[in-house]
């Protein structure tokens, strides 16, 4: 008996690859995908690397789906953890926890499952093994991986990096040679993909000798060489047939039957029994000879004995597995249409799983059955519910199809329910086509309501928020339940707020939503209308936001819902961050998204992290802000969501122009524009054009500044966004009037400017505003005037932490008190400057103040003298604080604080931490 599954004859280069991978794999992740043709030996080298891992005591954590497999949500990932599931499952996080044992049937849910929990539950399970030894990952026939297996797979593989965790693939090729998805999760650089190349003519020779016990004569066998084009299976098929007398080689004489055809004639030869039982395995997703016992076969092992002996199948543990994919799909294809539909008719009775069972039912159904219907729509909840939207998705198509035409309302209901699944799967112009389709046959009234509510919430995140928002307003117009009502006056306060328009409008919505709500008992949307209310009351600069917040913080806890985005915290932490309370802004937000990171809410997980981003930007916590906005980046890629990824490069670009990366910026902030444009993104747009309008300010080049900056404020004039936090760049568009000579508009804008950050009490608006006058006033000449109001400046600078805000007035005031001829006063500023711009990385704005120092005659500071930003560092270094905390007190990346230390170092010439906490404990 052989076995169809290639020998390693011929694979020397092949088994190379997989000796290096793993022990590429023992150190770090890292990755090897064995790709081909259908029967070039793809498995054998597969398990050979799974015995070497094995045998070198790796943890490995195999799965082999099969095609029939492919349609059923974690099957797949069932198989990989089923030898550490009651290992390793008690040690994780609770909602993890049950995230997972529901996910793989173990437990009921009782109501939605995040699949970001299953995956996150994953990630835990190979970081906790991977804690005691090396873990291999091996999944073969890849193609046939199910997606939400697939979907957990690759969020694993995106986030183990430094782990000792490898990943075994193997998949098939077909013409276009593609990756799968799963590959596309792994970092280039931790990626090889070796294609398996046809066997040569000598390794075909060996292979067929080995497995057949026979040579051939040479031209025999270089027509089976060619013949199979080097494919091994092919080979040995080939090689049968002729011994069979299934087939002449001869030259001269006909060709053989194609592979199919030959994996058919294999089959045929069976007895008629054996056939039905194949059938019967091909059909099943995880067949078993009990089960094919019970379906009908009084003794299948003994009917499989001739599928065994001619290597068609194999029989381990009692699992019956097809020994190739083609042979599974030839004895599924070889049964009639009548008996495949007996067949899962029989299945159906045998199945537990309420979804397998449904699907057995649909494929034995001959046309439209309510009942069957139904059953599918059940088993969509259900797989909805264990986290696997693109099973339901793909059940409640399923559903639709076999609903009788005359059950008009239960089809519609089934469309919108299936198109939300496929929205939730990431597929939102699937989700879009089949709401847009539903909504054109709706007659004007509840029903299309409502489903123009889920049409403009797929909008509203797909690409066009004008088109949302007219949605939302015209499901007002015919919804006829307050459900439908509230939910769609969200949606307008929402769409207004991103689109940064009609503000007043959106506060009279989400207060339509809020008392809607609260008539309902719906608190998730009752904190989501709040929420809407409260960023419009503030972006005005209304006094109503502040109690908003507080009403909206004090429903927290009372089943807000499952999103970190509809934690109250979240909205209070923008509001915190547009009214100076960064400190705080910043602790909400690394609380919100360590919170997002623990259930796997990466829905939720960008917005917080673009938070993050513009709060360390304000900070001075450049590098930081940058890591924050690449992180949201490589999300929003993953969902496909372009106005999200407009968001993040704007973001990257802020953070690329504060530093003097003017490249980068550049590059960003065109990225950025490009994708705010096509999708409406507002918020994109501002931030894109706030970092160029800075990196050309601090590039000296005012009027190209003001040429960026002047759309935002035409827009905060229109708009009435008073509220100085919400519209950052208006300082820097007032300072580019100022260079510019354009002093009588500085002056208007300037005024404008200063009426808010003092009636709101906005600290860092107030410096900016002392800062500007002190820069108009010198410009006219008024140097007294001017004086007082760089002094002004630096005493609000104190009340909020914004070191490069507190660094641009100092270098405008060393610049002013230089050529007043202040000289020792005007170096004492430049030099605070200088060390405030290198503390936090601005590199541009560093050399302009270093650039005023030059023209500065007299002393120069002393070599060994420490600046203050050096001083910081040195003295919470002899605190015995390490690299990580200084960095973190001080808002500073570790590379700054390695970089100020090794200068303090030098300076005091001293060689370790403790000489230096010596150095100091002496002063």
């Amino acid at each position: 008996m052989r076995s169809v599954a290639t020998s390693l004859v011929g694979r020397d280069e092949e088994l190379e690859s997989i000796e290096a991978f793993l022990a590429r794999a023992t150190e770090a992740s890292s990755a090897l995908v064995l790709a081909g043709e259908p029967g070039i030996g793809k498995t054998s080298l597969w398990r050979h690397g799974l015995d070497a891992a094995e045998d070198a005591g790796v943890r490995t954590l195999a799965a082999r789906p099969n095609e029939a497999e492919a349609a059923f949500a974690y099957a797949a990932l069932t198989d990989v953890l089923a030898t550490v599931r009651e290992e390793t499952a008690p040690l994780l996080p609770e909602p993890q926890r049950r995230a997972l044992e529901i996910a793989l049937l173990l437990e009921e849910p009782d109501a939605a499952t995040e699949r970001h929990g299953v995956a996150l539950a994953f990630l835990g399970v190979l970081r906790m093994l991977a804690e005691d030894a090396p873990v291999l990952v091996a999944v073969d026939d890849v193609q046939w991986l199910d997606r939400a297996s697939a979907d957990v797979l690759a969020y694993a593989a995106r986030r183990v990096d430094d782990e000792p965790v490898g990943f075994l693939l193997a998949r098939r090729v077909e013409r276009d040679g593609a990756p799968s998805g799963l590959e596309r999760a792994f970092r280039a650089e931790r990626l090889e993909t070796r294609t398996l190349r046809p066997l040569s003519l000598g390794a075909v020779h060996r292979l067929l000798h080995e497995r057949l016990g026979r040579a051939f004569a040479r031209p025999v066998l270089r027509r089976i060489h060619e013949l199979s084009g080097g494919n091994p299976f092919y080979a040995l098929e080939l090689a049968e047939a002729l011994e069979r007398e299934a087939g002449r080689l001869d030259r001269d004489g006909p060709l053989p039957l194609t592979l199919e055809a030959l994996v058919r004639e294999r089959l045929v030869g069976l007895p008629r029994a054996t056939r039905r039982v194949l059938a019967a395995a091909a059909a099943g997703a995880q067949p078993t000879v009990a089960l094919l016992e019970r379906a009908g076969e009084s003794d299948a092992l003994a009917s499989l004995a001739p599928a065994v002996e001619a290597d068609v199948v194999a029989v381990e543990n009692g699992r019956v597995r097809f020994t190739h994919p083609l042979l599974a799909s030839g004895a599924y294809a070889l049964a009639g249409v009548a008996e495949r539909r007996d067949l899962h008719r029989i299945l159906a009775g045998l199945a537990d799983d309420p979804e397998e069972r449904a699907r057995h039912r649909a494929l034995a159904a001959p046309g439209p059955d309510p009942e069957v219907a139904d059953a599918l729509d059940a088993a969509a909840s259900q797989a909805r519910r264990r986290g696997a939207p693109v099973v339901a998705a793909e059940l409640g198509e399923r559903a639709v199809a076999l609903t009788p035409p005359g059950r008009v309302h239960d089809r519609q209901r089934r469309l919108v329910e299936t198109a939300l699944f496929h929205f939730e799967s990431g597929d939102s112009s699937r989700a879009r086509s089949m709401l847009e389709q539903i909504a054109g046959e709706l007659p004007f009234g509840g029903e299309r309501a409502r489903t123009l509510v889920a049409l403009a919430r797929v909008r509203s995140y797909d690409d066009d928020l004008r088109a949302a928002t007219a949605l939302f307003e015209q499901a007002l117009a015919e919804a006829e339940d307050a459900q439908v009502r509230a939910a769609a006056h969200e949606g307008v306060s929402a769409c207004l707020f991103r689109r940064r328009e009609r503000h007043a409008d959106g506060i009279d919505h989400g207060q339509a939503a809020f008392e809607l709500a609260r008539e309902l008992g719906n608190r998730p949307l009752l904190v989501e209308a709040l929420g809407s209310r409260m960023l419009h009351e503030a972006i005005l600069g209304r006094p109503a936001a502040a109690r908003t917040l507080e009403q909206a913080l004090a429903l927290r806890g009372e089943g807000t819902g499952e999103r970190v985005l509809r934690d109250p915290r979240f909205a209070a932490g923008v509001l915190r961050l547009w009214w100076d309370e960064l400190e705080r802004a910043h602790a909400e937000f690394e609380e919100l998204a360590a919170a997002a990171r623990a259930t796997g809410d990466e829905a939720s997980l960008p917005y917080v992290l673009f938070m993050l981003a513009q709060t360390e930007c304000r900070l001075g916590a450049f590098d930081e802000a940058a890591a924050r906005a690449e992180e949201a980046n490589e999300l929003t890629v993953q969902s496909g969501q372009e106005w999200l990824e407009a968001y993040a490069h704007a973001l990257r670009a802020l953070a690329d122009a504060y530093r003097g990366r003017e490249d980068g910026a550049r590059a960003a902030a065109a990225r950025a524009l490009a994708l705010a444009g096509a999708t409406g993104s507002a918020p994109a747009e501002q931030f894109a054009l706030t970092a160029l309008g800075h990196l050309e300010l601090s590039l000296g080049r005012p009027g190209d500044a003001w040429s960026h900056l002047e759309p935002v404020v035409v827009w905060a004039e229109r708009e009435g966004a008073d509220e100085p936090g919400a519209v950052p760049c208006l300082p820097d568009a007032v300072e580019a009037l100022v260079e510019a000579g354009r002093l009588d508009e500085a002056e208007e804008a300037l005024g404008r400017l200063e009426v808010n950050a003092r009636r709101l009490g906005r600290a860092s608006a107030e410096a900016a505003c002392a800062r500007l006058e002190a820069l108009l006033a010198a410009a006219r000449g008024e140097r007294e005037a001017a004086a007082a109001a760089f002094e002004r400046a630096l005493a609000a600078h104190e009340h909020v932490p914004m070191p490069l805000e507190r660094a641009r007035t100092l270098i405008a005031r060393g610049a002013f008190l230089r050529r007043g001829k202040r000289k020792r006063e005007a170096r004492e500023s430049l030099e605070q400057a200088v060390a405030l711009c290198e503390e936090v990385g601005a590199a541009v704005w560093a050399e302009r103040a270093r650039s005023e120092l030059g023209r500065i005659g007299g002393r120069a500071p002393s070599r060994g003298e420490l600046t203050p930003a050096e001083r910081r560092v040195a003295e919470l270094v002899a605190e015995g604080r390490t690299n990580r905390e200084v960095a973190a007190a001080l808002f500073l990346s570790d590379r700054t604080v390695e970089g100020h230390l090794s200068r303090v170092y030098m300076k005091l010439g001293v060689r370790s931490r403790a000489e230096l906490a010596r150095r100091f404990a002496s002063t």
